[in-house]
């Protein structure tokens, strides 16, 4: 994750990267017969065509097959060869319709009559909303630089074509998805083993999960493999201050929150103690052992037990249970980290915990290298060149972040508290809601009053679009053609996302948006290379150049939906042998971080005692099985049907002392804010900790379903960010639940 200056990700890594991403032109809707593979679509329905695409409502794009009936998208279906998703589709692939029919989203471009977020607008033709675009961009980077606007995006399929503009104006401020998710997940692993190795669960016989809540937050396709394990003998451990449905399948630790480092140095502890730790594989694969011994030395069970409330027994019986399963042990990386300050640091700990049992490069551990397409790549014309540091001084202040990225709580800070490094005047933002996803709604509120200009380039008219100075319509993932997905998994694949019915309105897909505001900002100013020129290209010649050297055509791909690769069996032992190295500065899994220790971090993790606020509860946050993203699922009518408000989880305990029954309205304030919101009475949850899913509560009054929704957890939590990422720490607000 960097150079050996420990600089991050290069603007050219970054490139790499994201170069098989990108947004396409949309077509005609086509005509497809059902595949012969799918005989349950055939049989089930009749009427209309069958057209294959992928899904978009959450990461995990499953395979979908669209029925249509003239020109109306009636059903989606799972598509059973795809390897992955199995022909599974959740609530939320389903409710996608109402992604394409929901009568709030945004059909034509709207510009901004009134004041910033009293939601009066006029309607635009796309001409206008070029121009208009195109006028304060042009304005702000002859005022102020390029370097004086902020670019803003959530990762997907299409995302690289937003990003590619912001890079050739030149601007160097991004802040993508990662900042508010994995990125110190992401950072922990890299500088551990060097990526984030892929789990098989399926064949495990121990899987340990730190607040992974898989059977919720994304379902498919983690969830058919981890109930295989569990069918095949495997004991599941979740620990979470919350009784989540995921820990429901197996036994549930309801740890202290930010005490989880405790547990995972215990842990080892007793495998080095006991010496239940693989030798041979430590020996061969390892880095700084001696170190981490004596590190974890005075760690005990019992030191453990004092900060997370689990007895030492357990502690101790968890390590001997998972050094009589290993190998075929997983602890699972997990997703969404964006938890605590110390969270890139106490990602380390799993892969170190990994690597002292041996659970890697075998059946049923952690391995690289799964089987996946090989895609060609498309040759841009044009490449970037150089930029001027980040306003928000992000590259030194976190050296081994990766500063594509950025960090959402240190550049949202600096533009409040005016300590950036010269001024930050436009917002480009692209499928997403930061209004609504970053810490401290209030202060992110403040920022984007700050702002010249504004614009949103989205479906729906989210807090953050209601916001903005003009929202560009953007189609829904049903509505386009986009590049390629070839995931690794348990075959290779690839799949397309082609259009299933024609654009709502006046919708236009993200490359078209692009081109269009590309042109006008050429006319408007004279860049180093005309940006008109940086996509000359066609969304079809990125796919086909996508396929080069793989047995099957586009419109061949477009009728059948996937492509499979060859059957192949996984071979394992290259890593435990030392024939293959990991990609770290030691080329071994590295206990003891010199890349860390260069830059002032602790070499080896670190734990601190948290501290606590006397009367109140930590909140946490999470997913719900119906609501994964807030941008996309909250203003869902079908999905709303299905769970219209969220709640907070206090324990009876808690409820008992303040008076509060089931289902009654209550008061959540924190030093940053307050809200109202219904109160779940639940012994699923710890007393000294409070759960507010995430995505409800939202105020766009554009958004008709959503608005006034139950409670926004971002209006209570306070600004924090992990020490060495800067990814938003969610979990380190405390409130105080008061009957109304």
């Amino acid at each position: 994750m960097g150079t050996e200056r420990d600089t991050g990700v290069t603007r050219r890594g970054f490139l790499g990267l994201t170069a098989g991403t990108a947004a396409g032109v949309a077509l005609g809707m086509r005509s497809f017969k059902a595949h012969a593979a799918v005989p349950h679509t055939e049989e089930t329905w009749e009427g209309g065509t069958v057209i294959p695409s992928t899904c978009n409502m959450c990461v995990n794009r499953c395979g979908i097959r669209c029925r249509v009936v003239n020109g109306v998208l009636e059903k989606i279906d799972g598509d059973i060869r795809n390897p992955r998703s199995r022909g599974g589709t959740c609530a939320k692939g389903q409710a996608g319709i109402m992604s394409v029919y929901d009568p709030d989203r945004v059909k034509h471009p709207m510009i901004r009559v009134g004041k910033r977020g009293e939601g009066k607008w006029r309607r635009a033709s796309w001409d206008e909303a070029f121009e208009y675009v195109a006028d304060n961009l042009a304005r702000i980077i002859k005022q102020h630089g390029p370097e004086s606007l902020l670019w803003s995006s959530t990762t997907d399929l299409t995302e690289q074509f937003f990003v590619r503009l912001g890079i050739h104006l030149p601007t160097p401020n991004f802040a993508r998805h990662a900042t508010l998710c994995l990125a110190s997940r992401n950072v922990g692993y890299f500088a551990t083993m060097g990526g984030v190795p892929d789990s098989d669960l399926a064949n495990a016989k121990y899987i340990l999960m730190f607040g992974a809540n898989r059977t919720e937050s994304f379902q498919l396709p983690d969830n058919w493999t981890m109930i295989e394990g569990i069918k095949n003998g495997a004991k599941l451990t979740v620990v979470d201050p919350r009784m989540t449905y995921t820990a429901a399948k197996g036994e549930w630790i309801p740890i202290r929150p930010r005490t989880d480092m405790a547990l995972t140095l215990a842990l080892m502890h007793v495998l080095i103690k006991e010496e239940l730790y693989d030798k041979e594989f430590v020996a061969t694969n390892t880095h700084g052992f001696d170190e981490l011994k004596a590190h974890v030395a005075n760690l005990t069970p019992e030191w453990a037990a004092q900060e997370t409330e689990i007895p030492a027994e357990k502690i101790v019986a968890m390590a001997r249970e998972m050094a009589a399963a290993a190998p075929a042990v997983v602890v699972y990386p997990g997703r969404r980290t964006s938890w605590y300050t110390n969270d890139s640091q106490f990602r380390r700990t799993l892969p170190m915990l990994m690597a002292l049992l041996g659970a890697f490069d075998a059946p049923g551990s952690h391995s690289f290298g799964s089987p996946k397409a090989r895609l060609g790549s498309f040759e841009w014309e044009i490449e970037p060149f150089d930029v001027a540091e980040r306003f928000d001084h992000f590259e030194t202040r976190y050296p081994l972040a990766n500063h594509e990225d950025g960090g959402y709580v240190s550049l949202r800070d600096a533009i409040v508290d005016g300590t950036t490094a010269y001024p930050v005047k436009g917002w480009m933002i692209y499928k997403q809601n930061p209004l609504a996803a970053v810490l401290d709604g209030k202060k992110s509120l403040k920022m984007a009053q700050q702002m010249d200009f504004i614009c949103a380039i989205d479906v729906q008219p989210s807090e953050t679009a209601w916001m903005a100075d003009i929202i560009l319509p953007e189609t829904t993932y049903l509505e386009r053609l986009d590049p390629l997905w070839a995931p690794s998994g348990p075959r290779a694949y690839v799949g397309i996302r082609q259009p299933v019915v024609p654009p709502q309105g006046e919708a236009k897909p993200i490359l078209d948006i692009i081109k269009g505001v590309a042109k006008a900002l050429d006319a408007k100013h004279e860049f180093e290379t005309p940006l008109s020129q940086v996509f000359n290209f066609s969304m079809e010649e990125f796919i086909d150049a996508q396929l080069k050297g793989l047995p099957i055509d586009r419109q061949t791909l477009m009728q059948e939906g996937i492509w499979l690769g060859p059957e192949e069996k996984k071979s394992y032992g290259a890593y435990r042998s030392g024939k293959k190295q990991f990609n770290t500065p030691s080329g071994k899994i590295e206990f003891v971080s010199e890349r860390f220790r260069r830059n002032k971090f602790p070499a080896l993790p670190e734990y601190e005692t948290p501290q606590e606020v006397p009367g109140q509860q930590r909140l946490v946050s999470g997913r719900h099985a119906w609501f994964t993203h807030q941008r996309g699922h909250a203003n869902n009518l079908w999905l709303h049907e299905l769970y219209p408000e969220n709640e907070v989880w206090i324990h009876p305990e808690l409820a008992r002392q303040k008076g509060i029954s089931e289902g009654e309205e209550v008061l959540v304030r924190s030093s940053v804010g307050e809200i109202k919101i219904k109160a779940k009475v639940t012994p699923r949850i710890r007393k000294d900790t409070v759960f507010i899913c995430h995505g409800f509560g939202g105020n766009s009054a554009g958004q008709t379903t959503a608005q006034g929704k139950g409670g926004a957890d971002f209006m209570l939590m306070e600004s924090a960010g992990d020490e060495i990422s800067d990814n938003q720490a969610t979990h380190e607000t405390f409130v105080e639940v008061v009957k109304v």
